[in-house]
């Protein structure tokens, strides 16, 4: 006999009515439950220069990348998981670097590690195989030196394109207005005379540019006066600045106070509120700079327009636009997704394996993707030109 036969037919829809209602509830709580307690907070860590002539890479960037993640976070998170970001100060230092890169891996667990600044800090990292060893991916790098972009390294994801295609792009504007002969000054350290003899060959392709003059400067040393005369001198009709962005800003002023108004190209690094602050209005305007992302003062890419609002909501009230800071906002965004794509539990082995298998990763009009044969994310490169108060005219 069923156990239900003594049980009234008119008991019956009432009591299944009142038991489907309550399981279902349960349900939801369990899953509620359940829910929460997987929900997590993942640290990602930025090692980078806090002070010095570093310091301003470390700042924007790291002000592009909080603006993005505290939206994330205030929207509800990724699948409700929090992100935290930690910057450590390694002081421009290789050798601590490394030390923090290892301590914050074994103490905080991050999930990934963003942006490390300054060509020795990177050179010393990669050749210690850090992030391989340590099964973390690092997202960014900057300086884009080729020499830190090859070979491939597992767990190293660059966002933008290197120095190389940087200034293949700008031997193809020289080229494009009809200017062939071009002077240099640059470091002569190895990561830079590299740069020369790419920019070199890259001028040798017919139509073809003369250098006509190379004005090396010992890096770092402030011995700047030399170059820049030799510069002034060359009768060029360019002149290609290989120096970090405070002493091409240097060489604007000196060369505008001489009355020597040929047109001066640089690389990205050379970032355009910084030129504006340090050689002022009238002699950084008109510098040509190859540029790795979009226009941070336009609006045609919703990746901008995403940006601009963010920086407006969450970025400090004195934070402005520029393309360091939207660099820093594309990696956190590339960051993001790429975890919108890593199965849970989030690990930073199942984050390096989405970067590299799970894309391409929409960044607002942007596609990032990344192989096992290739870690650079953008293949964005455009030309870009200092206006009145240090914005950008593509």
């Amino acid at each position: 006999m069923r156990p239900d036969r003594h049980i009234s037919p008119l008991s019956r829809p009432a009591a299944r009515g009142w038991t489907r209602p309550a399981r279902a509830l349960c349900l939801l709580a369990a899953a509620l439950l359940m829910n929460t307690a997987r929900a997590a907070e993942l640290v990602v860590v930025q090692v980078a220069p806090q002070k010095g002539e570093l310091a301003h890479y470390t700042s924007e960037l790291r002000t592009g990348m909080q603006a993005h993640l505290d939206h994330v976070n205030a929207s509800g998170g990724i699948r409700g998981d929090t992100v935290r970001l930690v910057s450590l100060d390694d002081a421009a230092n290789p050798a601590q670097a490394i030390r923090q890169i290892e301590q914050a891996a074994a103490s905080l667990n991050p999930v990934a590690f963003l942006y490390l600044i300054g060509p020795e800090t990177i050179a010393a990292t990669l050749e210690a195989n850090v992030f391989g060893r340590l099964g973390i991916p690092l997202i960014g790098t900057s300086p884009a030196a080729v020499q830190l972009r090859t070979p491939t390294r597992s767990h190293v994801f660059h966002l933008t394109q290197g120095e190389n295609s940087e200034y293949e792009k700008l031997a193809q504007q020289l080229r494009t207005i009809g200017l062939r002969k071009v002077a240099l000054v640059h470091w002569d350290d190895p990561a830079t005379l590299g740069e020369v003899k790419f920019f070199e060959q890259s001028a040798a392709r017919a139509p073809a540019i003369e250098v006509i003059a190379r004005a090396p400067v010992a890096a770092s040393s402030g011995q700047l006066d030399k170059a820049f005369e030799q510069a002034a001198q060359a009768r060029a009709d360019a002149i290609v600045s290989m120096l970090p962005v405070e002493e091409t800003a240097k060489l604007l002023k000196t060369l505008r106070a001489k009355g020597v108004f040929t047109p001066v190209y640089g690389a990205s690094y050379n970032e355009s509120g910084r030129l504006f602050d340090h050689a002022g209005e009238a002699a950084s305007r008109g510098m040509t700079v190859t540029q790795v992302v979009p226009n941070p003062f336009g609006g045609s890419l919703p990746a901008v327009r995403d940006y601009q609002a963010q920086m407006k909501q969450y970025a400090p009230k004195d934070a402005r636009h520029g393309t360091l800071s939207l660099e820093g906002f594309l990696a956190a965004r590339l960051l993001v997704e790429a975890l919108r794509q890593t199965p849970r539990p989030v690990t930073a082995t199942g984050l390096r394996d989405a970067l590299e298998q799970r894309g391409p990763f929409d960044l607002g009009g942007l596609k990032a993707s990344f192989s096992k044969t290739n870690h650079v994310g953008l293949d964005f490169l455009d030309i870009g030109i200092v206006t009145f108060g240090g914005r950008l005219r593509y």
